[in-house]
């Protein structure tokens, strides 16, 4: 975790780095058209020896023929200049940076140990490294991780047939997720109380009519151009949950205990996603209600 707290600091650091050398190189005009670094490249992911961490959307490099060029970094674009050298290219003022060439559709630049690694837009590595991603809208998740987004699958599609819902159901997670541990081989693990609740649709009431958490940490790997929870360890019931939770969660079972204690926060959770949920796929209702509970407005 402290490795990884360096890169991202690293990561930031780099890009002002690479900002603040927007005021040398070659001059406006020079023509570098046939240069092979010329065109549109992506920030796929940065790097410190054995650890990465990919970077989403918003980072792009354009280099332009004329030698000049711009860095887009979270909305915030940065204009420079460049020459090419026998490795790559460079851009010049009070800190050089240096970009060499990995391959054909491949650069990265090197700062105080950190890689900040590109690939060529619309190229194979670009395809390559694209997140794999689900849909998790339908699954009440609206955020941009695709590990997360395939938890909430795995709970609708898999957990929640443990119910036996009928066909008129409608199923939506809450993952209070713990914590996540990524490991050498691409694999996730997501530790967390993972909820499931079954609805059905009364006027303009999501009333509830089965569900309940399931505790454990879902083991999450890329499968072909998404990802997918391979496998499932759960928290034991009765008398054997503290012995269980402690073997699965390990040094993170305080953290789990203080979630799974806190059912004023779950619920917040549990509103939020109803309320993303409701939204994303067009369902005409406004609350939700458990069984002997007054209903429950969203917040729509």
């Amino acid at each position: 975790m402290k490795k990884r707290l360096i890169i991202l600091i690293g990561v930031l650091f780099a890009l002002s780095c690479i900002g603040l050398t927007a005021c040398g190189g070659s001059d406006e005009g020079t023509d570098l058209s046939d240069s092979p670094y010329v065109g549109e490249w992506v920030v796929t992911d940065l790097s410190m020896g054995d650890e990465s961490e990919a970077l989403g959307e918003g980072y792009t490099m354009t280099i332009n023929g004329d030698g000049t060029g711009t860095l887009t970094a979270e909305g915030e674009t940065s204009n420079f200049t460049w020459t090419p050298t026998d490795e790559g290219f460079k851009t010049a003022g009070d800190m050089k940076v240096k970009f060499t060439a990995d391959s054909e559709d491949a650069i990265h630049a090197k700062i105080f140990g950190v890689s900040l690694n590109f690939v060529r837009a619309g190229s194979e590595a670009a395809e390559e490294t694209e997140a794999p991603t689900v849909d998790g809208s339908k699954y009440g998740y609206t955020g941009d991780d695709p590990v997360i987004a395939a938890v909430y699958q795995y709970l609708v599609e898999e957990v929640a047939a443990s119910y036996e819902p009928d066909a008129d159901t409608i199923s939506v997670p809450v993952a209070c997720v713990v914590a996540t541990k990524e490991g050498s081989d691409g694999t996730t693990d997501v530790y967390g109380d993972f909820w499931i609740n079954n609805y059905k649709v009364e006027g303009d009431t999501l009333k509830c009519v089965s569900g309940g958490n399931h505790p454990g940490v879902m083991h999450v790997a890329k499968d072909g151009d998404t990802c997918k929870v391979t496998s499932f360890d759960q928290v034991a019931d009765g008398g054997d949950f503290d012995s269980s939770a402690k073997e699965i969660f390990g040094d993170n079972y305080d953290a789990f205990m203080k979630i799974y204690s806190d059912s004023d926060a779950i619920e917040k959770e549990r509103a939020k996603v109803l309320a993303d949920y409701v939204k994303a796929n067009g369902l005409d209702v406004t609350k939700y209600q458990d069984e002997g509970w007054d209903p429950v407005e969203l917040a729509l």
